[in-house]
């Protein structure tokens, strides 16, 4: 069994750390406050959309690299309540990630973003009426707090259980 995560697993976490964080700052903090008669939005948008659908493909590599390799040993044992929490909050992440990421999509679809980056259409006054919206919306607060979970278990885990777990999650030297 594997003391590390794979290089590609390695990789992929932390970029998609990076772009998670700035898609969810960038679309609470920077969209939001932007009005969609403002000509900036579209470009703001088309943006956030393409990271977006980005960060799904590469999410989906990553679930695909990791079960498809061989990957470190559980942290805690199997059967255990903490080896089910862990398994859980993972999974969550995934599954939050990839409907996150479904709901920008269908939120695109609904306002015909195509359309109105290519000039051919107008964003509505708002986006409050789709229905997509107010599932990204608490999709992504979800998502929010299910990180800063796995922030503050890791931080555990480094600095108070001390069993440096965190290095499984560091570039490894090829041997």
């Amino acid at each position: 069994m594997a003391t590390q995560y794979n290089r590609l697993a390695v990789l992929l976490h932390w970029l998609l750390a990076v772009m998670v964080l700035l898609l969810l700052f960038g679309g609470s903090q920077m969209l939001v406050i932007l009005d969609n008669a403002d000509p900036e939005k579209i470009g703001a948008l088309q943006g956030h959309a393409t990271l977006g659908v980005l960060v799904g493909i590469l999410t989906l590599i990553r679930l695909i690299n990791i079960l498809l390799r061989d990957r470190p040993t559980n942290a805690y044992p199997t059967g255990t309540s903490m080896a089910l929490v862990t398994s859980i909050g993972h999974k969550l992440l995934y599954l939050l990630v990839l409907a996150v990421v479904g709901s920008g999509i269908a939120m695109g679809i609904a306002v015909d973003l195509g359309a109105v980056v290519a000039g051919a259409a107008s964003l509505p006054e708002s986006f409050h009426h789709l229905g997509a919206r107010a599932a990204h919306g608490i999709l992504t607060k979800l998502l929010a707090l299910t990180i800063l979970g796995h922030i503050l278990a890791a931080l555990y885990h480094q600095f108070i259980k001390k069993d440096n777990l965190l290095r499984r999650m560091r570039w490894k030297r090829m041997d």
